[in-house]
């Protein structure tokens, strides 16, 4: 009896978890087949198969807490019993579930995949892709570490500066088209905190910090640079600029190449679009003074996602994840950077 239950056990878990690998299969070809985020969302309903994409794992779970029993009650029982026959069995029965565990990756891989693939569908985020603007045929490597060069933003960290995410896209202004690289900056710098007496050796903590920002193509040469978190900035724009407006003044701080480019260059209504801006961002912002680049780095994450579905075990809540998930920050981000390169 007690084995044709563990037969009847197995068999139902060999069935509902090949069901759902063949669901992920699918869900990798749907995400590769589809041309737009209406076309992915329509080839998940109806999905006319069985909607499970969670392992059954119970068997495992039920053999792993069997292992650990007989660990224990065989070493308060081991005077009467030879603990090694306690220790062979907790193996025997920890082994077996470790083999009849799935893990997992295999959905974690394929709803991140569906997720980026929804991002680049639904907004023309092309990650880890250069825009057409750069040179492609030049290592990706080499034609970042040439735009991080031409702005003084990306010199934070002591031990590294690397920007270790990036999404191309285009953008429309109404006349000209933009080409866009969002990215994600990671920094590290290295605190000291401690030193042991009679030795020169110190003890360093790592701190890690990420911003997140875009370089923009297509931009008037300029020469400003503007900010809400610092009061200085770097070579070449030295030039302080006050606005009329002393609300603005105590917010933002306009910076250039000298006081007659400022004047030139800064108009009220682009005092305005500034002010509108970084009333919704916290960073820094330069128009390059010899490039057509902007750049701007700042706090908030222009990779986020949010969605009203959290909990995925079935293709249902996956559609509904996928039909809700939106890019808050970067809506936001393109919006308002729109509004003030206009």
């Amino acid at each position: 009896m007690p084995i044709d239950t563990v037969e009847q056990a197995l068999h139902i878990r060999r069935k509902k978890n090949a069901q759902v690998f063949r669901n992920i299969a699918r869900l990798w070809e749907v995400g590769q087949k589809s041309h737009s985020d209406q076309d992915l969302l329509d080839a998940l309903h109806p999905w006319r198969d069985d909607h499970s994409l969670r392992f059954f794992n119970v068997l495992p779970y039920l053999l792993g807490i069997v292992s650990v029993c007989t660990l224990v009650f065989g070493y308060f029982l081991h005077p009467h019993v030879q603990y090694i026959f306690s220790l062979f069995a907790a193996f025997l029965t920890g082994f077996l579930a470790y083999l009849l565990y799935e893990p997992e990756e295999p959905l974690t891989q394929v709803i991140t995949y569906l997720e980026q693939r929804m991002t680049v569908l639904r907004y023309g985020l092309q990650f880890q892709q250069l825009p057409a603007y750069l040179p492609i045929q030049a290592q990706p490597l080499l034609v970042i570490s040439k735009l991080k060069q031409f702005f003084p933003l990306f010199n934070r960290g002591t031990e590294s500066n690397e920007i270790t995410q990036y999404a191309s896209t285009t953008w429309h202004d109404g006349t000209t088209e933009h080409q866009v690289l969002l990215f994600q900056y990671h920094y590290v710098n290295e605190l000291p905190i401690f030193q042991e007496e009679n030795s020169n050796q110190k003890i360093a903590k790592e701190i890690h910090k990420d911003l997140w920002g875009a370089f923009i193509f297509q931009i008037p040469i300029s020469g400003i640079a503007v900010s809400n978190k610092r009061s200085r900035f770097f070579e070449p724009y030295t030039s302080s600029w006050q606005s009329s407006d002393i609300l603005i003044n105590q917010e933002l701080n306009i910076f250039g190449l000298d006081q007659h480019q400022l004047a030139k260059e800064i108009s009220p209504s682009l005092t305005l679009k500034l002010n509108d801006f970084f009333q919704h961002f916290t960073g820094d912002l330069i128009y390059h003074h010899q490039e057509q680049i902007l750049c701007y780095v700042g706090e908030q994450n222009l990779f986020q996602t949010a969605s009203k579905r959290s909990d995925i075990d079935d293709i249902s809540a996956l559609r509904g994840h996928l039909r809700t998930m939106t890019m808050p920050q970067y809506h936001k981000f393109q919006q308002l950077m729109l509004n003030l390169i206009q």
